[in-house]
Formats: structure tokens, C-alpha cells, sequence
């Protein structure tokens, strides 16, 4: 079981550069990273609907989702962040560059949350090999962004 979801979260991690990479043709189609980034939560909004039409009876009452602390409702901020940044970033520096940038920033905050508990996370103490992997994935961010 751990393999299927070890090779699910490796699949998506495949995707992610590549839903970069369409964002930022579809700005340069669609006049900019605001337009498209529009378009991209309109497609992910209209197959959370329908996911939602067949599964109604599990959605919470908008009472409870207003109740819960704000920061859970973070989120969708933070992924439209992503993707907007990724409309401007990846032309800049590349799929490569912007994705090795990402990858090294999720690690260095994993880490930290890993080593605190962060929201109920195990508590996966900081280690030697742990900063040994950090200094190695930096050094291939250096490596892959030079030219």
C-alpha cells in the first residue's frame, strides 16, 4: 500500500511542473498570468462541483466551514499564489530552475515542519543525513539554474 502511494504522490509530483508550464502558455495566450490563472481555478472550481454533486451529503454546513480557524481556509489563497507565481516565474528561469526552486523551498519547510509537529504532523526530529539531503538539493538547485 505504502508503494502505491509513494508512486500516486511521485505521479503527481510529474504533473506539477507541467500545470506550470500550461499556465504560462495559457497567460501568453489568454493576455497575461491574472487571465490565466482565472482560467485554471474555473476548470479545477467546475470538477469540485461536480465531484461535489455526487458526493453532497459529506460537504460540510457553510456554519462549520466558517467556523474553523481562518488559516484553514488558506489553502486555495496559497495555491493561487503558486500558480500565479508559476505564470510568471517559469518564463523567466524555466520549468527546471523554477521547479528545482520549489522543490528545495518544500523541503526546507517540511523539514521544519516534520521537526515540530506542525498541525499534528509526526514528529520527525532534524538529523544529520536530513541536513545532508537539504545541502545536496541545494546544490542541485545551483547546479540546474546556472547556465
Amino acid at each position: 500500500m505504502k508503494l502505491l502511494i509513494a508512486l500516486w504522490a511521485f505521479a503527481i509530483g510529474l504533473m506539477v511542473p507541467l500545470q506550470g508550464v500550461i499556465n504560462a502558455r495559457l497567460g501568453k495566450e489568454v493576455g497575461g498570468p491574472t487571465q490565466s490563472s482565472l482560467i485554471s481555478f474555473s476548470g479545477g472550481f467546475l470538477i469540485f462541483v461536480i465531484i461535489g454533486l455526487f458526493n453532497y451529503q459529506n460537504l460540510p454546513s457553510f456554519s462549520k466551514v466558517i467556523s474553523l480557524p481562518p488559516y484553514l481556509l488558506s489553502g486555495g489563497v496559497i495555491g493561487s499564489i503558486f500558480v500565479l507565481s508559476a505564470i510568471v516565474v517559469i518564463p523567466q528561469i524555466g520549468a527546471t530552475g523554477f521547479t528545482a526552486l520549489i522543490v528545495a523551498g518544500q523541503l526546507i519547510s517540511t523539514i521544519i515542519f516534520d521537526h515540530y509537529g506542525i498541525m499534528g504532523l509526526q514528529v520527525k526530529p532534524i538529523n544529520t543525513l536530513r541536513i545532508v539531503g537539504v545541502i545536496l538539493l541545494f546544490s542541485g538547485v545551483i547546479l540546474v539554474n546556472r547556465n
